[in-house]
């Protein structure tokens, strides 16, 4: 990848992964916010139930200073706290931000 490009993930730049809080969550979208001038994901909540919502944002230049905002409360426990045997380094529901490439519009 072309270093000159500022969208572009690095090779072997340290991206850390949305940090795990117990609950499942399905990408809806992503885009790119000209406004903020950060990367935005989003995330609605695997329960059908539940109408829970979360927006992760951060820079491209320093993925690492994430912000994550949740709008509603669940109306449910947690599906890890009802597994008592489940790992807390499961991997099933981390979205990794390397191959979060995205281009203003």
């Amino acid at each position: 990848m072309d270093p000159q490009q500022p969208n572009s993930v690095m090779p072997n730049r340290m991206v850390p992964a949305i940090p795990e809080d117990g609950y499942e969550w399905r990408k809806y979208g992503q885009k790119y916010s000209r406004r903020i001038s950060m990367n935005r994901s989003y995330f609605k909540c695997r329960n059908n139930d539940c109408s829970v919502k979360r927006k992760v944002e951060w820079d491209p230049s320093d993925p690492s200073n994430l912000r994550i905002v949740y709008d509603g409360t669940h109306n449910h426990p947690s599906p890890s706290s009802l597994k008592e045997d489940e790992s807390s380094t499961s991997t099933a529901n981390q979205y990794d931000l390397a191959n979060q490439v995205l281009r203003p519009c």
